[in-house]
């Protein structure tokens, strides 16, 4: 059976149905660094944004699904430069299941590094 993500959830008990799935989460040594928030729009009223720490690298009107999409291509872009980047060696994770909070219906850093670690194309 080929490794899978796993959606946290603290209604579900997800860990009892999933006890050796790798938590990739944020305050993991795997999480996304870009992160999705509201932010204040340059031309007035509000926006979804991708900033990496406080720097806002992506900024969207409307659009949450398309910041969530575009922090994943952030993420994986950080994680080809191999210099650039101080997260952990993904190949740990291989033929494991990935746990993260994102809808399973959603894009997730966790399906990039399902993909660099057992060998897919991203």
């Amino acid at each position: 059976m080929s490794p899978k993500r796993i959606q946290m959830s603290r209604q579900h008990p997800w860990r009892a149905d999933n006890p050796d799935a790798v938590i990739v989460s944020r305050p993991s040594k795997w999480g996304n660094p870009f992160r999705v928030m509201r932010a204040d729009c340059s031309a007035g009223g509000r926006c979804w944004a991708v900033a990496l720490g406080a720097m806002v690298v992506y900024q969207h009107p409307s659009s949450l699904s398309l910041a969530r999409e575009m922090a994943v291509e952030f993420f994986k872009s950080w994680m080809a430069e191999d210099d650039h980047h101080d997260l952990a060696d993904p190949s740990p994770l291989a033929g494991k299941d990935l746990a993260c909070w994102c809808p399973l219906d959603q894009p997730c850093h966790a399906d990039v590094l399902l993909e660099l670690a057992n060998g897919g194309a991203s």
